[in-house]
């Protein structure tokens, strides 16, 4: 890899320009054509910078080697560079992904868990013929309705069976909106009857989307 190097002496007054015109170098990556940095290289690989103030002036030492991306992209081993990189690039990126699916796969477990944890409260009160928790009842449709809105992470569904799925979701949480009136009347058994009807709908999408 070849090097570039600058060493020169500088005012006090055009070095922060210089540093501003370095860094807008580094951060596009497009190395600068005029000017002190004159033939600066594209995405160095290296950068060493030094700086010694002398009386009113500085001396400056700036050296940058060519990265391997900086190699000719028709050689064979500017070829190999840029390969290698977008086999980082493409590695990092499905690294990212994956990371990604295995976070929103773990936060629809949590909610789905909690949701039937809800679930199954309600369901145990409207059976003992108690009016359920209102922080409970709440809970659970907003859980359901957040989740009807959300695509399933755990075995995703495409195409027509996607939006099967949808339809069985929000009749889902058409039905679960009945708790709600049937707990503000306060009828266990309007209650005991919704949940029937949740259970039916429960089984039915189980056995068409698992």
């Amino acid at each position: 890899m070849s090097a570039w190097k600058l060493e020169t002496t500088i005012g006090a007054a055009e070095l922060p320009r210089l540093l501003r015109q370095l860094a807008q170098a580094l951060e596009t990556g497009a190395g600068e054509a005029g000017g002190l940095l004159s033939g600066f290289p594209a995405s160095p690989g290296e950068v060493a910078f030094a700086v010694e103030r002398q009386g009113a002036d500085y001396a400056l030492t700036l050296t940058a080697r060519r990265g391997e991306d900086g190699m000719a992209s028709g050689s064979p081993s500017g070829e190999r560079s840029s390969g290698r990189m977008q086999d980082r690039m493409a590695s990092g990126r499905m690294a990212r992904e994956t990371d990604a699916a295995e976070r929103a796969r773990e936060k629809y477990r949590q909610l789905k868990k909690l949701m039937q944890a809800n679930y199954k409260l309600l369901r145990r009160a409207a059976e003992e013929g108690r009016m359920p928790e209102p922080e409970a009842l709440e809970s659970f449709l907003a859980l359901c309705a957040g989740m009807a809105e959300t695509a399933q992470p755990l075995l995703p569904a495409h195409g027509a069976e996607a939006s099967e799925l949808a339809r069985a979701g929000k009749a889902f949480v058409e039905d679960a909106q009945d708790l709600r009136r049937a707990a503000a009347a306060r009828n266990p058994r309007a209650m005991t009857e919704v949940f029937a009807r949740l259970e039916r709908r429960k089984t039915a999408c189980h056995a068409q989307f698992r």
